[in-house]
């Protein structure tokens, strides 16, 4: 057998059948676009998702760091002795802290602690300026 262009045409394999071509077989050139369109798409989907989530753990990185600071406050001055827990200031890492301890009976003070650091201050993503002030509230006992 020989093919249209005169070039011999092998056979196909017992049992198996023989592939009919139509001219049509392809995709069309709107098939091409249509599919193009939809991964595109599909890829500024992901890109948008990828930034969002980069966010997110730059805040979450932050919100670690601004809790390690608050921890190590609260441990150095579980560490001292009832009488000396007074006010004073720190600097940990990033964040500049200051606190105050107000008594709460003979036998309890409350002490508050502030940060101020970086983080979510007034713009909707993180920033490194010192715009961000917490505080948290602890009590501490006599023993």
């Amino acid at each position: 057998m020989t093919t249209r262009a005169g070039a011999p045409r092998l056979d196909p394999a017992p049992g198996v059948p023989e592939r009919v071509v139509s001219p049509r077989a392809g995709f069309s050139l709107v098939e091409v676009i249509i599919a193009m369109l939809i991964l595109t798409i599909g890829v500024l989907g992901l890109a948008t998702t990828t930034a969002h989530i980069v966010r997110q753990i730059t805040l979450g990185d932050l919100m670690t760091e601004r809790s390690v600071a608050f921890q190590t406050v609260i441990d150095r001055l579980q560490a001292l002795p009832y009488d000396d827990v007074g006010s004073g200031t720190d600097v940990i890492g990033a964040f500049d802290l200051r606190w105050t301890s107000i008594p709460d009976g003979p036998q309890s003070k409350i002490v508050r602690i502030w940060t101020r650091g970086p983080g979510v201050g007034g713009q909707t993503f993180p920033t490194n300026d010192p715009v961000r002030v917490d505080s948290f509230d602890f009590r501490v006992l006599r023993r």
